[in-house]
This record gives C-alpha cells, sequence and structure tokens, in this order.
C-alpha cells in the first residue's frame, strides 16, 4: 500500500526517510539508513577466523590436467538465456518508469499541490501544518472582526456580529478537500501513483479554491433587528387640508395644512445582502434608504380645487340710501364664508331668511309691482343679483330665478334676480353646486364713501382649467310706452299730501331681453347656450293726486 498521504500526527517523530518504492520507513534503533553503515554493537562479537590447519583446495592444473571438459551448449539453452535478458531488461524499464514517477509525486507527498486555497488564502507548497495554522488563524481573525454596520440616512447605525448571530466557521471540511487532492487519504478507495501522478499535473492547470462551511448562524436576531428598524423608519403620510376660509381676505382667503409625505423601509433586498455577507463573512456597511410615501391630498392638489372662479361686482348708487345699503350688508353677512359642497343647493331666502324688523333689516325703498316703494329689507334684490351673476358665470346650474318688472340701476335688463318673501307670493333665486368639488362664496359691500361703494360676490371651487363663462343679453323688442297716462291718488301722501297738488312719475318703454351664457376654452368661444327670455313691460306715466283739501282761512 502507498501511503502517500501520510500526516504526522503531533508528538510523533518524523525521523525516518522513503525507500526505492516510495514507502515511508522508520528504522529500528539502531539500524542505518539505505546507504549508510551498519553500526554494530560493542557486545557482538567478531565474526570468525578459519582454522589454520584446514589445507586449502589444490589449484586446478593450469596444463589441463584435471580441467573439465566444457560441454556443447544447445541452441535452447541461448534462447532461454536471451529470454531472460530481455525479461530483465523490461522489468528494468518498469522499474524506471516507476521510479521516474515516484520521482515526480514524491515532492507533492507533504504538501499542498499548486493552485490549491481554501477561504482565499494559497496553500501551493505548504504542509499541512503550515497550511491549516495559516487558514484557522485567517478564519479566527476575521469571525472575530466580522461585522455589519447598518446604516440609516440620518447617520445612525446598528452593527450586527458573530456574536449577535452566534456565527462560527470550521475550515476543516474545506482543508480535507483540499489535501485530498494529490493525496492519498484514509478510506476504503486508495489511490495508486499513477492517480495521485494525474491530480498533480491536473492541479496545475487548475484553480481549486475551497472555503469554510458555516457550521451555525441564527439569523433570528437579524429579522429581530430588521422589524425594529422598520418600525423606527416609518412614517404615515398625512393629507394636506383647508384650516379655514377668510372671505374677507381677497389675496389669501384660504389657510392651509401642508401635507407630510411619510416613508416606509423595505428590507427585503437589505435582508438578502446581510444574508450574503454572512454565508461569505465579508464585513462592511450598508444603507437603509427608505422609501417615501406621497400623501392623497397635497396644498397644490387643493390649490386647484379653490381657485377663484368669478368675481361679480354691481355698483350702488349714490341715490341709495344709508338704510337701503344697510340692508344689502346685512344680507351680505348671511351668505359671506358659505360652503356649498357639490350637488347641493343654495336658495337666497333660505339664507338671507325673512326680512323683517326682528331679524334686523330696515324700510328702505324697493321695486315691486312696477314700481319702487318702501319695504323692509329694500336693497336686498340687488345682493341676490349680484349672487346670480357670479354663480352663472361660475358655471353653477341655475335652478330658479326671476326678472324685476322693471329696469333696475345696477345691472343691465336680462341680468338681474328678483327676491321677496312677503305679500304673499315668495321669489326666490337658487342654484346647485355641480363643479365636482366644494365652492366658497364671499359676498361684501367694497369702496368707500358714499360715491364709490360696489357689491362684490366672489365664488371659488375646482379650477375650470382654461374654460370661463359671460352672460350677455340681446334686446329682442322693444315696447312702447303707453299714451295715456294713470291718475292716481296718493292716498299715502307719499309725494303729494293735498288735492290741489300732482306728481308725475314718468313711464318707460318695455322689452323683451333674451340672455346667453358664452363659453370659452383658453379664450375662444366654444358655445352659446340661452338661458333666459325676459319680459319688462312698458309703463305709462302716473299722475300722483293729493287727497287732502286745504284749510280755508
Amino acid at each position: 500500500m502507498y501511503n502517500q498521504g501520510y500526516r504526522p500526527q503531533p508528538g510523533q517523530t518524523k525521523s525516518g526517510y522513503y525507500d526505492a518504492q516510495g514507502n515511508w520507513y522508520v528504522p529500528a534503533p539502531g539500524q542505518a539508513g539505505p546507504g549508510q553503515p551498519q553500526r554494530r554493537r560493542a557486545s557482538q562479537p567478531a565474526p570468525r577466523q578459519r582454522r589454520a590447519s584446514q589445507p586449502p583446495k589444490p589449484p586446478r592444473d593450469a596444463g589441463g590436467k584435471g580441467k573439465r571438459p566444457r560441454k556443447k551448449r544447445s541452441l535452447k539453452w541461448q534462447l532461454v538465456k536471451v529470454l531472460l535478458v530481455m525479461i530483465l531488461l523490461a522489468g528494468a524499464g518498469v522499474y524506471g518508469y516507476i521510479w521516474k514517477i515516484q520521482s515526480d509525486v514524491r515532492p507533492y507527498l507533504n504538501v499542498f499541490l499548486d493552485n490549491v486555497s481554501v477561504d482565499g488564502i494559497d496553500l501551493s507548497g505548504l504542509t499541512w501544518e503550515e497550511g491549516s495554522q495559516l487558514v484557522w488563524d485567517h478564519v479566527n481573525q476575521k469571525q472575530n472582526g466580522w461585522y455589519v454596520r447598518l446604516r440609516n440616512t440620518n447617520g445612525q447605525y446598528k452593527d450586527i456580529t458573530a456574536q449577535t448571530l452566534g456565527i462560527s466557521f470550521d475550515p476543516t471540511a474545506a482543508l480535507n478537500a483540499a489535501w485530498a487532492i494529490g493525496h492519498d487519504v484514509d478510506g476504503e478507495d486508495r489511490k495508486d501513483i499513477f492517480q495521485l501522478q494525474e491530480e498533480i499535473e491536473a492541479a496545475q492547470e487548475t484553480q481549486n479554491a475551497f472555503y469554510s462551511a458555516q457550521q451555525s448562524a441564527n439569523t433570528a436576531p437579524i429579522d429581530e433587528i430588521l422589524q425594529t428598524l422598520e418600525a423606527a423608519a416609518y412614517r404615515e403620510p398625512s393629507d394636506a387640508y383647508i384650516i379655514s376660509f377668510n372671505p374677507d381676505d381677497s389675496d389669501n382667503p384660504f389657510t392651509f395644512q401642508q401635507e407630510v409625505y411619510g416613508q416606509e423601509l423595505d428590507t427585503t433586498a437589505v435582508r438578502e445582502r446581510i444574508l450574503q455577507m454572512v454565508q461569505n463573512l465579508e464585513s462592511g456597511e450598508v444603507l437603509l434608504e427608505p422609501e417615501t410615501i406621497a400623501p392623497n391630498v397635497t396644498v397644490a392638489d387643493l390649490q386647484k380645487t379653490v381657485e377663484l372662479r368669478y368675481r361679480a361686482t354691481t355698483p350702488i348708487s349714490s341715490a341709495s340710501t344709508e338704510d337701503r345699503t344697510e340692508n344689502i350688508r346685512i344680507a351680505f353677512s348671511k351668505i359671506n364664508g358659505m360652503s356649498i359642497p357639490n350637488g347641493s343647493k343654495f336658495s337666497f331666502n333660505d339664507t338671507v331668511g325673512p326680512r323683517n324688523f326682528s331679524t334686523g333689516f330696515l324700510p328702505a325703498i324697493e321695486y315691486a309691482y312696477g314700481t319702487e316703494q318702501w319695504g323692509w329689507g329694500g336693497g336686498v334684490c340687488q345682493a341676490s343679483t349680484t349672487v346670480y351673476l357670479a354663480a352663472i358665470q361660475s358655471g353653477m346650474t341655475i335652478l330658479s330665478r326671476e326678472p324685476h318688472s322693471m329696469a333696475v340701476s345696477y345691472t343691465e335688463y336680462g341680468k338681474d334676480a328678483t327676491v321677496s318673501d312677503t305679500r304673499g307670493r315668495e321669489i326666490d333665486f337658487s342654484f346647485r353646486n355641480e363643479s365636482g368639488g366644494t365652492v366658497y362664496l364671499a359676498a361684501h359691500v367694497i369702496g368707500s364713501g358714499k360715491k364709490n361703494l360696489q357689491c362684490e360676490v366672489r365664488i371659488y371651487g375646482p379650477s375650470l382649467n382654461g374654460t370661463s363663462y359671460e352672460l350677455v343679453t340681446e334686446t329682442v323688442e322693444v315696447i312702447p310706452k303707453p299714451e295715456e297716462a294713470i291718475i292716481k291718488e296718493d292716498e299715502d301722501a307719499t309725494y303729494v299730501t293735498y288735492v290741489d297738488e300732482t306728481k308725475t312719475i314718468n313711464g318707460r318703454e318695455g322689452y323683451k331681453v333674451d340672455a346667453y351664457l358664452i363659453i370659452y376654452v383658453d379664450g375662444v368661444e366654444t358655445g352659446r347656450e340661452k338661458v333666459s327670455s325676459d319680459t319688462y313691460p312698458a309703463k305709462a306715466d302716473t299722475v300722483y293726486v293729493g287727497v287732502t283739501p286745504r284749510e280755508v282761512m
């Protein structure tokens, strides 16, 4: 058996030699190796001398006397001699060949072959003891210094060490596999020198790398650490919302709560990277980069839902009394700051409520039954008209609207909207919000001084995205004023008191007017819709006559 895989055990002597057959031989005490003289023990007796009395054998007669006669050798014997020589020569050749292979193999018997490595350490030409010690030192050093640093974007970090995971690496199997290349090892099938030679030659052409196998590693702490980091990194997003609507601030009527972007940490890829580093015992840093979670609603989104859709104004006549103007302010105070959800209805009468003394309204001139007269809440029709102009030109759906019975001073024919809550017939103005979002109303009396006052109504809501509306009117027919005046007794002494006094209120022509809503997209007319056909009756002159006789002195 060719024991080329011999590895001296600790404490075992290495004194010995390989014999001609490549066998490791350990001589007995006092026994010399090949080519060394034998040492004789001191107690060993010397070889015996021939006794002097024994005569030598007489020499053969040089003259031929006593010479044995030569026998004639046969051909058969000659052939046998040749055959024997050939066998000897062949044996010598085989022996020489075997000796050559043994000579090639012998330098690698006690060292690792070329191109053999364990855990990246080149073991070529090293003995078992040298190589294994080098690998063990490397593994221990690497294992003790191994770590994975998990660092977040804020610079905070968490280290995972071999102790954290209970990692243990054993290079024994890798070393044995590396040594088995070109060496005989204990086993049932022993390698002969020819197999060993083939492995040695193959190893010179091939890189043979082996790695320590992980003996134990508890990955549960990795999952626990990552779960903790996920929880610490998570931040829930929050949507922006409208904090308040301030209708009195025309520049910035809305206050917003800023949106908050959330974040979450997806550790799936991180975990795979850590496990790879554990397997290869690779130290390093892994950056934890949370992913952003966008909110559903941002301030930019909200701003598109509260754009100014339309601003309507009507002038307040300088002849308007302060009480009439105050009635407009009171009506607007009920409307100012309203929000109307999508699909909801706005009713002027429901919003403003009854116009009487108990609700704070004042008596003032109003238009009723084709004439001007005193009434509670006079002036609120200008408020309703301004709301109408804002509503229809902001894309609201008009549900109910009626014109006055006569022309009003603050807008054109076909653009007014009267309201009433008295005299047995209620007249309301209403619309529905179908914009797709909530709309907001701002209503004020603006300006200063009696000559510069205006009614203003602003409607905010979802962006019109380049669409705009314009209300235009077209006079279809002019109705002539009756020629015959109307004589009317002024029983209330509104204009005159005494029977000899008269007051003529001029009549007017009548009109038939159609109103159209023009639709523009990016400034280009794309549609025209007829929204109303109004008739304003003609009226004859009215002559008021007093009813109270004068006293005769």
